[in-house]
């Protein structure tokens, strides 16, 4: 009884995607990382907020008959993002410490990834991402919206392959973005 009725649960489940965090690598051409070089002052990253109205990031098509299934991480989007920006955000020479009073705060608006099937055209995959982020301090404030998007090229290969690093590009243009914008760095000195 208690095998048919795991039976049961596991088939009535509904399939989904799972994109591993050490997948996300950019594609070269998105690959860029612009290295700080005046950056005095640290950063206490007190947090990710997500306003997305979603539980899963995206839509992918599998199987022989192209079922729409869910894209999930392999954990929830705030711990993920705030490991990511904080790696990303180090490898560009910008520092974290809990201790400073310069506190950064990241509101995701939009986080999407999907699969893009086109009659007579090669799979590719697309995000879109659009996050706010916050700095405030004692003498300082500043705020920024920062999106982009991202479409893969297309080629012989299933699309679900191409979601990991599209994801990863639009990422680190985001991050990109935020490093080169001289309001926020003008808080760091």
């Amino acid at each position: 009884m208690k095998v048919l009725l795991f039976l049961l649960i596991v088939s009535c489940s509904t399939p989904q995607y799972t994109l591993k965090q050490n997948e996300l690598l950019p594609y070269k051409e998105s690959s860029q990382v612009t290295k700080v070089k005046k950056a005095n002052k640290a950063l206490n990253f007190v947090g990710v907020f997500d306003r997305r109205d979603r539980q899963h990031i995206g839509k992918a098509y599998t199987g022989v008959q192209y079922q729409e299934t869910p894209i999930n991480l392999d954990k929830s989007l705030k711990p993920f993002l705030k490991s990511y920006l904080t790696d990303a955000f180090e490898m560009r020479n910008i520092r974290f410490n809990a201790a400073s009073d310069l506190e950064l705060k990241v509101e995701v608006e939009k986080f999407w990834v999907e699969e893009v099937i086109e009659k007579f055209q090669p799979e590719k995959a697309k995000c879109i991402v659009q996050m706010n982020f916050h700095i405030n301090g004692k003498k300082q404030k500043w705020s920024g919206q920062f999106w982009t998007e991202f479409t893969s090229a297309g080629d012989l290969r299933d699309g679900t392959e191409r979601l990991p690093p599209t994801l990863a590009s639009c990422m680190n243009d985001i991050v990109e973005k935020v490093v080169n914008d001289k309001k926020f760095l003008k808080n760091l000195k």
